[in-house]
């Protein structure tokens, strides 16, 4: 519909009802181009479980939850890779508690009490377009600049967060090795340009074929990794083999050095390993994957192979 508002989704996480129903109603008195719903999480789990969908804009944190911290939930968001804004609201009005909630990572600290419509308007609409401004600069630093995937630094953050998540909720998630096949070869045929267009088309591919919740990133050279959080490695083989053959159905049109337009299909090998089955810290899996991905050369290139000890 023509002038239908923007609806901006947001989450409250906060152990007390009547808290989330007073912004609800700050937030329905406020009149303009932008639709603010508000949901509820009543826990600091049911906070984390939420954060990790992804289903929200902006989120606003009450700095105790419980006998828990929003602080610490902040924290943990933080080091999840949540990239969305994220409000402290407090009883507490002193200087020592809005330091620690910036410190921790905060946009905006909100107190009880003084809030209103229009002073919660303006913090929402402060965090976006600041978090916007900064999500830019972030993604600069963290993305590899030839296939935009997601570079070391993010991977190894991302590896250290899902360690810990998997031993305090015993979940397994798998690590991928990826490798174009012969990549060589079509660099000494076609020259370093045509590979970097292949590693980049490769990579568009593989991040199509990916859940949100996975991170892709670019190991270096011609090589890539796929972590997928929560999935155990018969599953991340599943997922392994769409991501093959998406990249199997691949044809790239190249003009060669001699001004000949070429068909070139490439193919790529994937191995796969599972933490902590398979191993128990991000090196020793990083490395199991890497051997399971010299098997699948080994065996003719073109599969995906699960790592198991020999």
């Amino acid at each position: 519909m023509e002038n239908e508002p923007k609806t901006i989704n947001i989450l409250l996480i906060d152990d007390d009802q009547d808290d989330y129903l007073i912004l609800h109603d700050d937030l329905i008195q406020i009149s303009g181009p932008l639709k603010y719903v508000l949901d509820w999480a009543d826990s600091y789990q049911a906070g984390v479980e939420q954060i990790q969908k992804d289903e929200h804009d902006i989120y606003l944190v009450d700095y105790y939850l419980g006998v828990e911290s929003g602080l610490d939930l902040l924290q943990e968001a933080i080091q999840a890779g949540c990239q969305k804004p994220i409000i402290m609201i407090t009883g507490r009005s002193d200087s020592d508690t809005d330091q620690a909630a910036l410190m921790a990572g905060a946009t905006d600290y909100l107190v009880k009490g003084q809030i209103n419509g229009q002073l919660l308007e303006r913090s929402i609409r402060y965090a976006l377009e600041r978090n916007r401004l900064l999500n830019k600069i972030r993604n600069l630093a963290l993305r590899d600049a030839l296939t935009n995937l997601f570079n070391l630094r993010e991977l190894n953050r991302f590896l250290d967060y899902e360690i810990i998540k998997s031993r305090r909720y015993s979940h397994a998630f798998s690590l991928l090795m990826v490798d174009v096949d012969h990549f060589k070869g079509i660099n000494d045929k076609f020259g370093h340009r045509i590979g970097d267009e292949i590693l980049h088309q490769v990579a568009e591919v593989i991040l199509q074929n990916v859940r949100g919740c996975d991170l892709a990133a670019r190991y270096g050279g011609d090589e890539f990794t796929i972590v997928f959080p929560e999935t155990p490695g018969r599953q991340a083989c599943i997922g392994a083999e769409r991501v093959r053959k998406a990249i199997d159905n691949l044809s790239i049109q190249i003009t060669s050095k001699l001004g000949v337009v070429e068909t070139i299909t490439t193919t790529i090998s994937i191995g796969v390993a599972e933490y902590p089955y398979d191993a128990n810290t991000a090196e020793a899996l990083i490395e199991l994957a890497d051997h399971a991905l010299y098997q699948a050369k080994q065996q003719g290139c073109n599969r995906v192979v699960r790592y198991f000890a020999e």
